[in-house]
């Protein structure tokens, strides 16, 4: 048996030759990181020191007495 035919054996004929797999793994990957980063940094924004306490109402009291 050929050692060059049986290192080959069971890979594909392509696949170290595939840039569509290669680029959709990058664009995946990529996604995913990019996610995370905006994950964390909403967080962050939400978990701040400036932001511990809700927002006062616009109006506190009302413009007329409510009919009974």
């Amino acid at each position: 048996m050929d050692r060059a035919a049986s290192a080959q054996r069971g890979r594909h004929r392509g696949a170290h030759r595939d840039p569509l797999g290669v680029t959709f793994t990058l664009l995946w990957g990529l996604g995913h990181i990019t996610t995370l980063v905006l994950l964390g940094t909403v967080a962050q924004h939400q978990l701040g020191a400036d932001h511990q306490f809700a927002a006062p109402p616009a109006r506190a009291v009302p413009d007329r007495e409510p009919t009974a």
